[in-house]
């Protein structure tokens, strides 16, 4: 690692304020730093938000849905980081982490996970509260499972919860190549997606934004598909110890969020009314409130 990111994430361990790099996110109000840490598959891209003063609340480390990044957790980060160090880092093939050779499994991503979290610092006593959307829901439980010291509590929001028929279905839906052509057509499908939230109050710009994310895993954008629909959760979720809040609302993967209960053992649910789609951009308070009041309890 160079200096420059040892002294960024010494900063982040200790607390301290330094003077933003370069390419630090110029969207944000706060200042949230980039570096890169060394995984089994490549680099890993982590951002690191920090409060203006001390904190004593464990840091928390932010897992994206696919196929986004970090960059999709901004203002979330921002809301978080008023207490508490935040850490959200690119899945392996998104954003700016490097790509595995091949579709990995989650455990391959979460085993990607440990190892830039213990570079970060973490582990050996000094543990971290996790949230996981989506994919990065079953990448932070397969974490907690595999890693339990380096893990004190989870939030899944948007969590799934995905089994038998329905989760063989998925599998057959959504595993595979997305097709290129000559003449751009097939963006037409991935602007779509990136705008689907917009009736609801998403921006043309944060839209926008999400789209670029696309770009970046184009034209592997389907290989964490791989991974979560292939996913045993039925097999690993039951053996996961640790505190957890499942969140969902009224949007995709409600039921699969509220199914998980019954699985695992120290789960707490609840539910946001009122948000259909693009929750980390319009229900952000809300999610924040939920992941602090349940972060925070004694």
């Amino acid at each position: 690692m160079t200096m420059r990111v040892l002294t960024i994430l010494a900063a982040a361990w200790c607390g301290l304020t330094i003077a933003a790099p370069a390419h630090a996110d110029s969207e944000a109000a706060t200042s949230i730093e980039r570096a890169f840490v060394d995984g089994p598959f490549g680099q890993v891209h982590v951002r690191i938000a920090r409060p203006a003063g001390e904190s004593g609340k464990t840091p928390l480390v932010l897992f994206h849905a696919s196929p986004y990044s970090s960059h999709y957790f901004l203002p979330f980060m921002e809301e978080m980081a008023r207490d508490r160090i935040v850490i959200a880092m690119d899945t392996p093939g998104y954003g700016d982490s490097d790509a595995p050779p091949a579709p990995p499994s989650i455990a391959n991503y979460a085993a990607s996970a440990a190892q830039a979290l213990q570079q970060l610092g973490y582990g050996d006593g000094a543990a971290v509260d996790i949230l996981g959307y989506h994919t990065g829901g079953l990448i932070a439980a397969e974490l907690a499972l595999a890693q339990p010291a380096i893990v004190r509590r989870l939030v899944l929001p948007g969590f799934p919860f995905l089994t038998g028929e329905a989760q063989r279905d998925a599998y057959e839906k959504y595993v595979k190549p997305d097709v290129l052509s000559e003449d751009g057509s097939h963006l037409g499908d991935k602007w779509a997606f990136a705008a689907y939230a917009m009736p609801v109050g998403v921006t043309l710009e944060r839209a926008q934004q999400h789209f670029n994310d696309m770009m970046q895993c184009e034209p592997r954008c389907w290989w964490s598909y791989h991974g979560v629909f292939s996913y045993p959760s039925e097999d690993r979720l039951p053996d996961l110890n640790h505190p957890v809040l499942l969140i969902s609302y009224d949007g995709s993967l409600s039921e699969e969020t509220k199914a998980a209960r019954r699985v695992i053992s120290h789960a707490e649910h609840v539910h946001i009314d009122g948000v259909t789609r693009g929750a980390f951009d319009v229900a952000v308070e809300a999610l924040a409130h939920e992941t602090r009041a349940f972060l925070d309890k004694p």
